[in-house]
């Protein structure tokens, strides 16, 4: 899912039908997540993508309280964007402003994974380098100074650094050379890994999951196991991943994703899924969250992508929209209504 400014687009993310349509035909084994049946959700691993930019939906804090208090989940996943807004040139000082009222508006017990990305525009003149490494500015100019600033913050339990490497549509990608380098990918981790650590030891760090695992196959797959032949597990608390569509056999076939990910030896975390259409997150969550937790069994998080999104109903990744008469999704619904004590 593209990361763009304080707003998260969904032009990164391909669709099932996406999917489909840029492969040319119909996978002949597209039909099997029928043969799925739906299943109780697990509500133990569930997280929300929560990035309070909207106005629109309500204040940040009121948007928090209602994930925490009406949909009873406790870990959100909030953007940190390095930006224009946030710093105009090289020599200006970070504006916190929109960061700090976030994470002021944190109800008490709810955690949340950070994720550290972008870059200004001047960023794109190599002249704006430090030591005319790319990778290097980033941490020395946003995460040190994001880190120095909420390490005694005790809600910010987890940092995530960047988003999709290897999303082609992350102008980004191409300014931190990033985009076909897995290698790069890691060399900036392990940089923003040890400006962490030395900082606020007991943060954890995780790695930015790539486009979603199991689409664009095997190339996603292949990026994320050259990150791994590149020593990616030493910078990196779980492992982290996106998962779209269903695309169920990629994660069943010998050598696929579920092999992959169960050869890590780590607890995986699914920082990004969900499906557009308000009627259809129910069906998905129900389906296709239980098939992913019985396949791999070392999934410890399952974040929705997400709770917010203005886009019309029936292509809303949103829990909650701003469609009249379908302002909120039936997953949303599901999870407002269950038993308190389930």
């Amino acid at each position: 899912m593209v990361l763009a400014a304080l707003v998260l687009l969904p032009a990164g993310v391909v669709s099932e039908e996406t999917t489909r349509s840029s492969e040319g035909e119909l996978d002949r084994h597209a039909l099997e997540d029928l043969f799925i049946p739906r299943k109780p959700i697990p509500h133990s691993l569930l997280g929300v993508n929560a990035f309070a930019n909207d106005p629109r939906f309500g204040s940040i804090r009121n948007q928090f309280r209602e994930v925490k208090g009406t949909l009873r989940i406790r870990r959100v996943r909030i953007l940190f964007a390095w930006n224009d807004q946030v710093q105009p040139s090289p020599s200006a000082e970070p504006f916190f402003g929109f960061y700090d009222e976030i994470v002021r508006s944190l109800p008490v017990g709810v955690e949340a994974t950070v994720v550290l990305t972008g870059v200004p525009s001047w960023m794109s003149d190599s002249r704006n380098w430090i030591g005319g490494d790319p990778r290097a500015t980033f941490v020395e100019l946003w995460v040190k100074k994001v880190i120095a600033r909420y390490r005694r913050r005790g809600r910010l339990t987890v940092y995530q650094i960047w988003n999709e490497p290897n999303n082609p549509d992350l102008s980004e990608n191409q300014t931190l050379d990033l985009l076909t380098k897995p290698v790069n990918y890691v060399d900036l981790l392990a940089r923003a890994h040890t400006a962490i650590k030395d900082s606020a030891p007991r943060k954890k760090v995780i790695n930015a999951a790539t486009t979603a695992i199991a689409q664009n196959f095997p190339e996603t797959l292949e990026y994320n196991q050259a990150m791994v032949r590149a020593g990616i597990l030493a910078y990196t608390d779980v492992y982290a991943v996106h998962y779209y569509g269903k695309s169920v056999e990629r994660v069943l076939l010998p050598g696929g994703v579920g092999d992959f990910l169960q050869s890590l030896g780590r607890e995986i975390w699914i920082t990004e899924s969900g499906v557009q259409g308000v009627s259809r997150q129910l069906e998905y969550a129900e389906r296709i969250f239980p098939f992913l937790k019985a396949q791999i069994p070392a999934i410890g998080r399952i974040y929705w992508y997400q709770f917010t999104e203005a886009s019309p109903a029936g292509t809303s990744y949103g829990l909650r929209t701003l469609t009249a008469g379908s302002t909120v999704s039936d997953l949303y619904v599901a999870l407002r209504d269950r038993r308190r004590s389930a």
